[in-house]
């Protein structure tokens, strides 16, 4: 198995070297760079030519554009993002704009590892104290009283692929049903949820238990 090739971005000294002495144990990942200044970015990536960017940009130095700016260098580069804080809205921006998963600097070290690996695979991976934030943040939008919320099996299976991070289209091809009928399920799950979004349905599965509570997982491309 080739190495992932990881590159961090991490302004505090302390941080990088904890981060370092995380992935020097771990034989399937490949630290290949590492940045201490927003200004040393752009070169030292286009230099490393990693597979993953793991980037505090909440560390002194760092900014979310930062973020937005090393996914549009590197055509197909994954990016989690780490803070010491949880601001739900720029995480939602930086999801709206391709980040591949977020984490807290306090996470585990199993959690940080298997964003790197989930990133790699292009999933998305939030740690549970985010989506914990993130669940409370849609909390609003799936209050319905005392009215039952009725989920049919069909609707069910599409939003479990969904997790799965299928595609639309994939998951036409793989329930023999057209585009356009995935489509009209999805819209229906949403009025019935009050939900507007893909990450709000996908919010909504995890607290019902339809996906796996620990792990945010689903395709860039589930809007498709």
């Amino acid at each position: 198995m080739i190495p992932i090739r990881l590159h961090i971005a991490e302004s505090n000294f302390v941080v990088r070297e904890g981060l370092k002495s995380v992935f020097g144990a771990e034989g399937n990942i490949d630290l290949v760079g590492i940045t201490a200044k927003s200004d040393q970015l752009k070169s030292e990536l286009m230099d490393s030519s990693p597979q993953v960017l793991l980037i505090n940009y909440g560390s002194e130095g760092f900014h979310e554009s930062d973020v937005v700016q090393a996914m549009r260098l590197i055509p197909g580069l994954k990016v989690i993002g780490m803070t010491h804080d949880c601001e739900v809205t720029i995480i939602r921006k930086l999801l709206e704009s391709g980040l591949n998963g977020h984490l807290m600097s306090d996470c585990d070290q199993g959690e940080i590892i298997d964003s790197v690996i989930s990133a790699a695979k292009g999933e998305k991976f939030f740690c549970g104290k985010v989506l914990d934030q993130l669940n409370d943040d849609f909390g609003d939008a799936t209050k319905h009283g005392c009215d039952p919320v009725v989920i049919s099996e069909r609707e069910l299976e599409i939003l479990q692929l969904v997790a799965q991070g299928l595609t639309t289209k994939q998951i036409g091809e793989k329930i023999h049903i057209s585009f356009h009928t995935v489509m009209t399920h999805r819209k229906n799950m949403m009025a019935k949820l009050g939900i507007n979004n893909t990450a709000g349905l996908i919010i909504y599965a995890v607290r019902e238990n339809l996906i796996s509570p620990n792990r945010f997982l689903f395709s860039q491309n589930t809007t498709s």
